[in-house]
């Protein structure tokens, strides 16, 4: 059962399983824990999620945890020669038509959603999902690199000012708007989603990093570095330091982060 807490992470110790997994989250100053997460690691490969409920709409958290679920259960479902990019962008249309069409008791529409940052790892070929404003990262020895792209409106706004369909003016203008969603899981047509079509090669040592935006609003890039770096090879303590070093700010999102590490 998926559950909007940590989530129990089972390690096996086949030599074909080859990633250490760390899982911490933290409610913050909110009232409800809207992030689910979901670490895992087999044979057949590795997955990491993490779904941020939104909090402008209502019960962010079911909608984080019914994504969630239907993701874990499409990846047990997939047969182990699977096109990857192909079957997450297929699971992440299925977790949005389900999300969408969630009811209250009533059989009201309960109108919510969710973003998601998902990656799986075969072989030493990252892939990755995510649609919303969760984030991914790779770390490789003293660096650290965000893989994904944020769905904010601030992606429009960039691409008008390029095309010169927006000036300076009307761009700062319009600016306060900046970090509204375009794209999440619950809209029911979703469409706007960064999936990698090629796949990223792993290098023994390599760290992945997936959170939600608790974390990237909160801490640099070259603190949540220090931070992991600072825990060696063990990721569940990683992952701790990283949740434990934002508890007691006064205004703190949800923060949840899935830590994966792969020595080949």
């Amino acid at each position: 059962m998926v559950k909007n807490t940590e989530m129990d992470t089972e390690q096996i110790t086949d030599k074909q399983s080859l990633a250490d997994i760390g899982i911490s989250s933290i409610i913050g100053t909110r009232k409800v824990q809207q992030d689910t997460v979901f670490g895992f690691s087999g044979k057949n490969g590795s997955i990491g999620i993490v779904c941020d409920g939104m909090g402008g709409l209502a019960r962010g958290e079911i909608a984080s945890r019914i994504a969630v679920q239907s993701l874990v259960d499409a990846w047990f479902e997939c047969t182990d020669n699977a096109d990857v990019p192909e079957f997450l962008k297929q699971a992440a249309i299925q977790a949005d038509n389900k999300v969408f069409f969630q009811t209250d008791e009533y059989g009201r529409s309960i109108q919510t959603g969710t973003t998601v940052a998902a990656v799986i790892v075969k072989d030493k070929k990252l892939y990755w999902l995510s649609v919303g404003d969760s984030k991914i990262y790779i770390i490789r020895g003293t660096e650290i690199m965000l893989l994904n792209i944020e769905h904010n409106y601030r992606l429009e706004l960039n691409l008008l000012l390029r095309q010169g369909k927006l000036t300076k003016e009307e761009y700062k203008a319009k600016e306060y708007q900046a970090d509204a969603l375009i794209s999440y899981l619950g809209m029911g047509n979703v469409c706007l989603m960064d999936i990698n079509q090629e796949a990223f090669f792993l290098e023994d040592g390599d760290i992945v990093l997936v959170s939600s935006d608790g974390l990237s609003r909160s801490m640099q890039e070259r603190d949540i570095l220090k931070i992991v770096r600072q825990n060696g090879k063990n990721m569940q303590n990683a992952a701790d330091a990283l949740t434990a070093s934002l508890k007691n700010r006064k205004k703190q999102d949800n923060t949840s982060v899935v830590i994966l590490r792969f020595d080949f």
